[in-house]
């Protein structure tokens, strides 16, 4: 009797973390910043935002300054540019990271994406809510901070973008996700950034799986955000944007959370895809 009260125990913590996926919550993140002195914090912030206020100690990567200069917007510099950056950053791939943004769980989902892609283990999103930080007594401050320098190891990863060919040759059945706007879906949004959208996208816009204050919802709840566009489980799914962001919170919320198995991400998204005149655009 003992044994199974104790194996259906570890099994329902099993599908409590599970459920929780990357995320940490205020409370537990409070718990682990005062217990654990190497705990490296990351705002993905903009240096203004950063400037203004962040949590104590944590270090300033903007996700911009993850990108090349170049003509297709938002590409990633290689994994060893990466690598050198974090490293000067005080960030190691063997440390323990918590990564926040302003609240929107759009850049930190960014960063985190790339951390992980670098072969990073232990990395966790912090939703910015002032009400839970209050109530979990998260220190917040204008200062500055900066980390050790020190050694950023590139290792073998699960996490790996696909490309325009892995969209175009995607198995009959499956699903390509655009997490945009609707007027960038449509091709008519004001900045003029989009002509429309990748053939045979289905619009899920990225706020479908985040709560009003944006938060990231349940398992539950983004298991039927996806089922009303037929999207279940078992499909083969490809989720892009404009340039990896958004797109990057539908890949967390359906695969690290929800736990559907096959999701992809096409971090090039609509800007490598448009640099290609071949490549079809419909609106």
């Amino acid at each position: 009797m003992f044994k199974r009260l104790f194996a259906l125990m570890i099994t329902v913590c099993a599908l409590q973390t599970f459920a929780q996926g990357p995320v940490i919550s205020a409370k537990d993140f409070a718990a682990e910043l005062k217990s654990n002195k190497n705990l490296v914090i990351i705002d993905a912030n903009t240096p203004e935002v950063y400037g203004k206020q962040h949590i104590q100690g944590a270090i300033s990567i903007p996700l911009k300054e993850l990108y090349k200069t170049g003509a297709v917007e938002g590409t990633l510099k290689s994994p060893e540019e990466l690598a050198a950056y974090f490293g000067k950053k005080g960030v190691s791939n063997t440390a323990k990271i918590v990564v926040y943004d302003e609240g929107s769980n759009r850049y930190n989902t960014r960063v985190w994406w790339v951390l992980k892609s670098l072969g990073v283990a232990d990395a966790s999103l912090l939703h910015f809510n002032m009400d839970q930080f209050a109530a979990a007594k998260i220190p917040l401050t204008g200062t500055p901070a900066s980390g050790k320098a020190t050694t950023f190891t590139v290792a073998e990863s699960t996490f790996k973008a696909c490309t325009a060919d892995d969209v175009k040759n995607r198995a009959e059945g499956s699903f390509l996700l655009d997490a945009r706007e609707k007027d960038e879906f449509n091709g008519v949004d004001a900045a003029k950034k989009s002509k429309g959208h990748l053939p045979g996208a289905v619009w899920m816009n990225f706020k479908e799986v985040l709560t009003a204050t944006g938060a990231y919802k349940t398992k539950d709840e983004i298991v039927a955000a996806a089922a009303k566009l037929g999207v279940s489980p078992d499909k083969q799914i490809i989720v892009y944007c404009n340039s990896g962001v958004k797109a990057s919170v539908l890949y967390t919320a359906l695969k690290e959370i929800a736990g559907f198995q096959n999701v992809q991400y096409y971090a090039g998204s609509y800007a490598d895809w448009s640099s290609n005149p071949d490549n079809q655009i419909v609106q």
